[in-house]
């Protein structure tokens, strides 16, 4: 990642778009993660609702496969192909957007707090930067992360380059990294970070406590 230089905060009052990634059919669960249940929503709903308290407007990225819920006011773009990996949904929804800035949230992400998304927004709006990216248990969490229209061409040549890896357009882009310290402060326990990944994962979110903000 390069480091963070030049007057590219986001100006106070400036709207920002959030992205929603459904993705397709998962290969460990063999179903569609955005599809999965908790307290009667779907992935994808509880997604597009966390968003709603902080975003204008929220654009949602699928695989072309998804059969996705009815998710009003919201823009569906879809994948050019199948099982293109979250890159190609954070460059569906970057093109897809006229503003300037983007709160991007995977959908297998239930138990995110709206605290940590005001935080990635805040320090998108504080700092000198093209991403807003959290570190928590000692790796970078890009699916829940802060991007700028900056970091579309970067994404495009990496999967042009056949790169899937968020990871190969973070390395291309001034990304501001926002600690674990940092994070508790928002999410003490760091909820917000479990990902859905095994049928076992889906059982603990079941019964979790959902007082996510």
């Amino acid at each position: 990642m390069r480091t963070p230089r030049g007057p590219f905060r986001v100006p106070e009052g400036r709207a920002v778009t959030g992205i929603v990634l459904a993705g397709g059919v998962s290969r460990r669960m063999g179903v569609a993660k955005a599809l999965l249940r908790v307290n009667g929503d779907t992935f994808v709903e509880r997604a597009v609702s966390r968003l709603r308290g902080i975003c204008a407007r929220i654009i949602v990225s699928a695989s072309p496969e998804l059969d996705l819920p009815q998710l009003p006011e919201c823009t569906v773009v879809r994948d050019e192909a199948p099982d293109l990996g979250p890159l190609a949904g954070i460059i569906g929804g970057l093109a897809a957007s006229g503003d300037d800035w983007h709160l991007v949230l995977a959908c297998d992400l239930p138990l995110v707090r709206a605290e940590v998304l005001d935080l990635l927004v805040r320090r998108a709006k504080a700092d000198e930067c093209d991403a807003v990216v959290p570190r928590a248990g000692g790796r970078l969490q890009p699916l829940v992360a802060a991007y700028s229209r900056r970091c579309l061409e970067p994404g495009r040549a990496a999967l042009k380059g056949g790169k899937r890896a968020v990871a190969a357009m973070l390395d291309q882009v001034r990304a501001v990294v926002v600690e674990e310290a940092e994070l508790r402060e928002a999410d003490p326990d760091l909820g917000s970070f479990f990902n859905v990944n095994t049928w076992e994962d889906y059982r603990a979110i079941c019964g979790h406590r959902h007082d996510t903000g």
